[in-house]
């Protein structure tokens, strides 16, 4: 698996599929062409739109989500790169908090770096603020994303875990607008929040959210962070998926999150 991060306003995950485990983005880059997909390279497998994709950090207004903006500067940057790991970072300052219109704003620094290992289809995601935010959060999208019947937390399972929150979506749909060359794609996402940064559940029509705690974790810090996990699988583009169904996708994360602190 391979994690695409926006970089505009959204900042959103959005994975990208291998068919079989190889490095492969330096000749696909943000798509493959015709003659690299015949070779089995991988693809888009998610419409995602304006949502929050696969543990996106976001903004809880009260209502919906909302992306982390107006900013006075936005980033990314490869904070390091082995053969074995890479994290990414992206990163915000002077993040406007909606607030009273009669009260001062709050400006906020804010960063999320997100750590692959090799071998592994998980990342990790460490987010760190200059100040405590009440309603940043994290989840996954419906799928599909856009849907004429309403919705509700019952379309995602949400498991309550002695270690933490664990967030988890299946489904099918069409990965872009382009419904006559590509075919639909069976998904399922999921996101994992330990005990100690997992909020109160959320939801609107388009994600399943969990609203995060951050703390600083010793009177020293002068940052408040939490930490939390995020996952996929593509069940009709990889050659051999964890999963095929939804009922085999909730057996594999309660594997996966078990153990993850």
């Amino acid at each position: 698996m391979a994690y695409r991060i926006y970089f505009d306003k959204k900042q959103t995950i959005d994975p990208y599929c291998k068919r079989t485990p190889q490095l492969e983005l330096a000749q696909s880059h943000w798509y493959p062409n015709d003659s690299l997909l015949a070779a089995g390279y991988g693809d888009d497998i998610l419409r995602v739109s304006g949502t929050v994709g696969v543990g996106s950090v976001k903004y809880w207004n009260g209502q919906k989500m909302v992306h982390i903006e107006p900013v006075a500067e936005r980033s990314q940057r490869i904070v390091q790169q082995t053969r074995t790991s890479a994290t990414i970072e992206v990163a915000v300052k002077g993040w406007e908090l909606p607030s009273d219109p009669r009260t001062p704003s709050t400006l906020v620094d804010f960063s999320a770096r997100y750590t692959l290992r090799a071998g592994h289809r998980d990342m990790r995601c460490d987010v760190s603020l200059s100040e405590p935010v009440e309603g940043l959060c994290t989840g996954v999208q419906f799928i599909p994303a856009k849907s004429s019947t309403p919705r509700t937390p019952s379309d995602t399972s949400i498991i309550i875990l002695p270690n933490g929150v664990l967030l988890a979506s299946w489904g099918t749909d069409w990965p872009v607008n382009d419904s006559a060359k590509y075919a639909k794609e069976t998904v399922g996402l999921a996101v994992f929040i330990p005990k100690a940064y997992a909020g109160a559940l959320v939801h609107d029509k388009q994600n399943n959210l969990c609203l995060l705690r951050t703390n600083q974790e010793t009177k020293k810090d002068t940052s408040y962070t939490a930490h939390f996990y995020l996952t996929c699988v593509g069940a009709t583009k990889e050659n051999h998926p964890v999963a095929t169904n939804a009922t085999e996708w909730l057996i594999y994360l309660r594997r996966w999150a078990k153990h993850l602190r």
